[in-house]
């Protein structure tokens, strides 16, 4: 099957296998008009369809990508053969350059730094935290604070 239909043939039956019955539910869904127990479901089986011709789009697109093929050298002009010389090639290597940083590992982001220990002074129930709290809020007279 390799030769009539690329080397894909997989993806090339899952697509005509998807456009088929994404075509069949979309037409019945829309000419048909079914209904069950009194409630019509045609909407629902045209954006089935729909989504099954979206995914047979996809299986196409592999099917293609699948069956190109490069250009061999004998068959390319003689100057199409070597890079061009100038700002294309250097170009062409600033982007090698950039794709290979990319594509190398990098250590691992430092995580948020440990929590500070509080002072004694400040941790609840301390006497000195009482003590700053009650000079810096006023009472009311009559209150006490501590």
């Amino acid at each position: 099957m390799e030769r009539g239909c690329g080397c894909c043939a997989l993806c090339l039956l899952g697509a005509l296998a998807l456009d088929a019955a994404g075509l069949a539910l979309t037409l019945v869904g829309a000419l048909v008009q079914p209904a069950r127990a009194g409630r019509p479901y045609g909407d629902c089986l045209v954006l089935s369809g729909a989504l099954l011709l979206f995914v047979s789009l996809l299986c196409w697109s592999l099917w293609y990508a699948g069956n190109l093929r490069g250009v061999p050298a004998s068959e390319l002009p003689l100057g199409a053969r070597s890079p061009l010389p100038g700002p294309r090639s250097s170009l062409l290597r600033l982007a090698s350059k950039l794709s290979e940083r990319l594509s190398q590992r990098r250590p691992p982001l430092p995580g948020p730094a440990p929590p500070v220990p509080a002072p004694a002074c400040a941790r609840p129930g301390s006497l000195e935290l009482r003590r700053l709290c009650a000079a810096e809020s006023p009472a009311a007279p009559g209150e006490r604070l501590v």
